[in-house]
Parts: C-alpha cells; structure tokens; sequence
C-alpha cells in the first residue's frame, strides 16, 4: 500500500530533517522504494552540499549530486523565510508550480512512500499570498507535527496542532526530538501535552535514540 506524508514543525532546527532520514532509512529496510523531497530551501550553500538538509537527503536515497534538482528545485542561499529569500534573489516561487512539483512527487507510482519535508513550521510565508499550511491543504496527505522538548515547546506545539485542526489536516503523529538548548525534558513535556492533545499519538526521540520500533509505529500510524 503507497504510503505519503508532508513533515512539518512547530518552527526551524526542530529535527525535521533527522525525522525525515529516520524515516528513509528504515523504510529502505523494509524493502519500500523510497523518494523524498525537500521542495523549499534556504540558507542553502552547493559549496558544503551534504551539510544542507537536500544534501543529508540525498545521501540518504544513495543518490547523486546530479538530482538535487529532483530533491530541492526551490534553494536560496539566505537563511530566510522563502518569501524573504526569493525577495533578495529577485526571485517569486509560484504557489501552482509547487503544488504541481509536490503532487508529481507523491503520484509516482514507482515509489512505495514518499515523504516531502517542508520549510520551518506550519505558518511559514511561501509568498506574498500563500503559506505553508496552505500547500499541506492542497495536497491533502497525512502529516507528522515535528517538535522539540525546549522550554516554551508546548505552546508552540499546541497553536500548530491547533491550525491543523482548523484545517481538517490528518496529523497522523506527533514526533518530539529531544532539543538541544533550554531543554525541559521530553517525560515531562509528553506528561503535559497529554492533557490537552487526547487523539493523536506522540512518540519521542531522545538524543542518539534511533530505536526502530518508535520509527516503525510512526509508519504504521500513516
């Protein structure tokens, strides 16, 4: 059964890109033929291409240097909001080219699963016009809400999965990574959440946790 998800977060440098190569690798495991992309980059730099997100990804699929343009065809190098960034560039993404780039992805039939990650968090500016929640609408696909452990997370966590829900998105999990700055401790932060998100279950990842169970049950909850 073709599986297909869009990765979002409840901001930038909440592990987006560790969950994704998570997800790749233990459904190569399993025998699935994977593709992922990363549609919308910035802060990109070709010159230190495997220390980016479409880089880590690609490294991931085993596939070459020649297919970032399969991966990532939007990048910029300011580490910016897209709008911002396509600004500096004198550039403007298309919010049609991207729904049609994303929805060529995820009806290929030549993949098992396909995973597309997005940009920073849910409410991210694509454009003048569109954010990212609105491409997680048009392509209507079951979504992973990715979140940290950090002091100030549950809020955060709890406004995303909200507008989510206003959305009629179908958040299939909720991922935490363990954060590396102003962490509060991923029991303590589950404990709490537990109280106000009842329907969708959280699974958490400590540092240098890579337990395919948990990997496992966020497949099967897609």
């Amino acid at each position: 059964m073709k599986k297909n998800v869009f990765i979002t977060s409840t901001g930038t440098d909440i592990g987006k890109t560790f969950l994704t190569i998570m997800l790749i690798k233990r459904a190569i495991k399993l025998n699935l033929k994977v593709n992922a992309i990363k549609p919308i980059i910035s802060g990109f730099d070709l010159n230190n291409l495997y220390e980016t997100d479409t880089g880590i990804i690609l490294k991931a699929l085993n596939s070459s240097s020649t297919n970032i343009d399969k991966i990532s065809p939007w990048r910029f190098k300011d580490p910016l909001s897209p709008d911002m960034a396509a600004k500096n560039e004198d550039r403007y993404i298309q919010f049609e080219d991207l729904c049609t780039f994303c929805k060529n992805s995820i009806n290929n039939d030549m993949h098992d699963f396909n995973l597309i990650e997005g940009v920073g968090g849910t409410m991210v500016p694509i454009n003048n016009n569109y954010t990212i929640m609105d491409l997680i609408t048009s392509l209507n696909i079951p979504v992973i809400l990715t979140i940290g452990s950090y002091l100030g997370s549950i809020s955060h966590t709890l406004n995303a999965y909200k507008i989510l829900n206003i959305h009629n998105v179908n958040i299939s999990s909720i991922v935490m990574m363990q954060s590396d700055v102003n962490d509060v401790g991923c029991e303590k932060t589950l404990k709490s959440l537990e109280n106000y998100i009842k329907n969708t279950p959280i699974i958490y990842f400590k540092r240098n946790d890579f337990e395919s169970k948990k990997v496992d049950k966020i497949l099967n909850y897609l």
